[in-house]
């Protein structure tokens, strides 16, 4: 759209994005939130320029939204107003209208979060983790412990937070006991770059119940390429839903 920020300017000005989950369906809506850090942290105390992107699961951009903020400038956005019935990853980035003496070194990412609200009232809140990167990058193992009780209502979410055409993500999954024992291991779908996938611990190990044993616990493992770091879920029947980064 005209006068948008594209996500390539401000990833090479030194101020990438920051990327976190996106979804807005029946169950849970998304909010994200941002304060304008500068203006505490820097002594010019200048004035930003907030910019949201928000993509589908498979990575095409859905909405751009964009505010300035002014010194303690606070934004806080429902996403569904932009993007109702739209899941997928959300890309937030402040930027400084005139540019400001950071220390040197990489340039920090949006201090901002999202918060997920369930149409039963239950929220749930998530801090950015990683920026968008430029290029592909490899994947080290991520690894959440679950509570068997709750296997039916759980999952992952895996967000590729890499903005190259070539960036797909790809990878493995391990269903794994407490102990270290691997009990089963299977391909993750392919994810687009900027997109991502919920996916539920059944979905992705039908025989969970029978590997697991009687075990109180067990673990999900993935890795490969262009996978941010993980949410872990819970999503009941009356629809509470938890969301926690690995």
């Amino acid at each position: 759209m005209p006068g948008e920020l594209q996500i390539s300017e401000a990833v090479a000005r030194g101020y990438p994005p920051a990327v976190l989950y996106l979804r807005n369906d029946e169950t849970v809506t998304t909010e994200v939130c941002a304060f304008n850090y500068f203006s505490v942290f820097t002594k010019d105390h200048p004035e930003v320029d907030a910019h949201v992107w928000l993509f589908d699961g498979a990575g095409k951009q859905a909405g751009y939204f964009h505010r300035e903020l002014g010194v303690n400038g606070q934004l806080q956005l429902q996403t569904s107003g932009l993007c109702p019935r739209v899941s997928g990853t959300v890309a937030m980035a402040l930027v400084p209208k005139h540019e400001t003496k950071l220390r040197p070194g990489r340039k920090v990412t949006t201090g901002y979060y999202a918060q997920y609200f369930s149409q039963r009232g239950a929220i749930t809140l998530s801090h950015e983790r990683e920026p968008v990167a430029a290029a592909p990058f490899p994947t080290s193992a991520w690894m959440q412990s679950y509570l068997t009780r709750f296997l039916r209502e759980s999952g992952v979410v895996l967000v590729n937070s890499c903005m190259a055409s070539e960036g797909a993500s790809v990878g493995t999954a391990r269903l794994m006991a407490l102990n270290g024992t691997a009990l089963g291991e299977r391909a993750l779908p392919e994810i687009a770059p900027m997109g991502a996938v919920r996916i539920s611990t059944l979905d992705l190990f039908p025989e969970a119940e029978r590997l697991i044993g009687a075990d109180e616990g067990f673990a999900l493992e993935f890795k490969g390429t262009n996978i941010a770091s993980p949410f872990s879920y819970y999503e009941f029947a009356n629809g509470k839903f938890s969301l926690h980064h690995f």
